[in-house]
């Protein structure tokens, strides 16, 4: 099957041979003016090397047969063999600007140039003996300086590209797009698009953005406090508005910096086809895998954090899940099997989905396996799925031999502490015979998020607003004891409560208005927070702490700064249903109560 390349990625290779190529004519000037020295050389080198695997990648192997030559020039170049002359440059500055002909035409949808004329003029200098290549006529098309006067005709030169035959040249002008400009000066007007940028620039812009949504929330809530005085004066009334249009400015800026930094998930996701076929060939599989959702668009600190967890996924997929082509044939199924990788974005979260038609996970190991291994006593009763989560513990595997793909229990540990270091949840189902599903749920950024604000003993805390099911009002008379756990029915199942005054050591006296119950949602569980008030929602910005504050054993991600100066804990749903920062853990340590 031919290797279809996207827009996107054609776009991204060209933007990159721009930049190897103008770091060759940098090289190939700085020889030339001030003769051999290694470090240019180098200089030249690298990007050479990396343009060769791009093209490569992209499938232009003309353009990877003619730069690989080129290396091997300028790595004799770098040796000695080769006297720096005239001649020599106006050959490599000749098939530079061949080249980046080549890269361009190739990238526009052009036919595509092999650059078998200038490989050959190449391969021929590579041919001779290590020495002075001898200097071209003067009148070379190339030459730079004074012309000399014009000089009988002189054979070429071994080394130096024949000219084409009349025929062939009239024949490539004619070829030639209307208004196509020729000559060494065509490129200077080619006009890119793009602006490369470090992502540190844009790191600290979206900062700045951060602290000008605080000061613009801030200016927002003097406006409302002000409103009745001033909307009476006009000078009042335009200050209103003038508040209004800042607002309204601001958020704008605030999600174009975000779309700035958002890249389609497909950055990710094209790594995996080589990785599918390497790791069944290896294991004599046969596997299909097919990309959904490519589309999808992450802030690049989230993408730059995928590639790791998901890799494990694949090879968990490859390795346990799908079984050999005669076992497939023997239970009823096609002896090719197939992996579904696909990203899709739910309000303000991306859904990533791994699925496998394989052999599923086998629930009584994982059980015999648990009890082995102490992660839960004998006695205790799991449900399926919660059985099945437990393939996520540290130095959990199910394999009974060791080999270079698993057997160490180092694998979806790994997954579950990525994903929850960038705000996520991971879950896992299967159904045994039919195959097994993987659940990726990450924030669309890690910058600045929704939440709601609530109130607790006075203080005020953050809940990220994509971990929140519903809100609805507190009724202790409706609160049940199971296994010692406060538990809420909220229509048709229970749902564990936690009070986070007590967790937090706060005044747990509501006040005359009663408490309030957020339900709060991780996968298929529930959690209810009882807090004291809710005070809206708000967009926040995420700012780290020191791991003393937050560390393993705190319910706390992170704060954020209120227009009043104010500091505000952001809560870790992930912590709080994992019962970290609260003596009553949430899920299985709440035998019988079905979160």
């Amino acid at each position: 099957m031919e290797f279809q390349v996207s827009p996107e990625l054609l776009s991204i290779y060209l933007e990159d041979a721009r930049v190897h190529l103008e770091a060759l004519d940098h090289g190939l000037l700085a020889l030339e003016r001030e003769g051999l020295d290694s470090e240019v050389v180098s200089s030249i080198l690298g990007p050479l090397h990396t343009l060769k695997g791009n093209s490569g990648m992209m499938g232009f192997t003309g353009i990877k047969d003619y730069v690989h030559r080129l290396e091997d020039v300028v790595a004799r170049v770098r040796d000695g063999g080769y006297e720096l002359e005239a001649g020599l440059f106006d050959l490599l500055f000749a098939g530079a600007s061949a080249l980046r002909d080549a890269v361009e035409r190739s990238c526009s949808g052009s036919e595509r140039q092999d650059l078998l004329h200038e490989r050959q003029a190449l391969e021929q200098l590579l041919s001779r003996e290590s020495g002075a290549p001898g200097r071209p006529e003067a009148s070379s098309a190339r030459s730079v300086g004074t012309p000399s006067p014009v000089a009988p005709a002189a054979p070429a030169p071994p080394w130096l590209p024949a000219e084409p035959p009349a025929s062939e040249a009239a024949t490539a002008d004619a070829s030639t797009a209307p208004g196509a400009r020729k000559g060494p000066d065509a490129h200077f007007s080619t006009r890119s698009s793009m602006v490369r940028v470090d992502f540190s620039q844009l790191d600290h812009l979206l900062n700045l953005v951060g602290e000008l949504i605080v000061y613009r929330t801030k200016l927002q809530q003097v406006a409302k406090e002000l409103a009745p005085t001033l909307a009476a004066h006009g000078a009042g009334r335009e200050l209103l508005e003038a508040v209004h249009q800042v607002a309204g400015v601001s958020g704008q800026l605030q999600e174009t910096i975000m779309d700035v930094r958002m890249l389609p998930i497909r950055n990710v996701f094209e790594r995996f086809p080589r990785l599918v076929r390497d790791l069944a060939r290896q294991q004599g599989k046969q596997v299909e895998l097919i990309l959904e959702g490519e589309e999808t668009r992450v802030d690049k600190a989230i993408i730059d954090e995928l590639g790791e967890p998901l890799v494990h996924m694949i090879r968990n997929s490859v390795d346990h899940g799908i079984e050999p082509p005669d076992v497939r044939v023997a239970r009823g199924k096609s002896p090719t099997g197939t992996l579904l990788l696909s990203a899709s974005q739910e309000s303000n979260q991306v859904l990533l989905t791994i699925v496998d038609d394989g052999g599923g996970i086998d629930i009584d190991e994982v059980r015999r396996k648990a009890v082995e291994k102490g992660l839960v006593r004998a006695e205790e009763v799991l449900s399926d799925y919660d059985a099945v989560q437990l393939i996520f513990s540290e130095g959990f595997s199910t394999a009974r031999t060791v080999t270079d793909l698993s057997g160490r229990g180092v694998g979806l540990d790994v997954v579950l502490k990525a994903i929850e270091k960038l705000n996520g949840l991971v879950e896992a189902e299967s159904l045994p015979g039919a195959g097994t599903k993987f659940t990726i749920q990450l924030p669309l950024t890690l910058a600045i998020i929704s939440a709601l604000m609530v109130e607790v003993g006075g203080e005020t805390y953050a809940v990220p607003l994509g971990s929140v099911v519903e809100s609805l009002r507190f009724r202790p008379r409706e609160v049940t004891r199971i296994n010692g756990h406060d538990t809420l029915r909220i229509r048709d199942r229970i749902v564990p409560l936690l009070h986070l005054a007590r967790a937090f050591g706060a005044r747990s006296d509501p006040g005359p208005e009663g408490a309030f119950v957020v339900v709060l949602g991780r996968g298929d569980k529930r959690l209810g927070l009882v807090v004291h008030r809710l005070l809206g929602q708000q967009e926040i910005v995420i700012k780290a702490l020191d791991p003393v504050v937050s560390g393993s054993a705190s319910a706390v991600a992170g704060a954020t700064i209120m227009g009043d100066g104010r500091v505000v804990l952001i809560l870790d749903v992930a912590a709080l249903f994992e019962g970290r920062r609260h003596g009553t853990a949430v899920g299985r340590a709440a035998a019988g109560v079905e979160a």
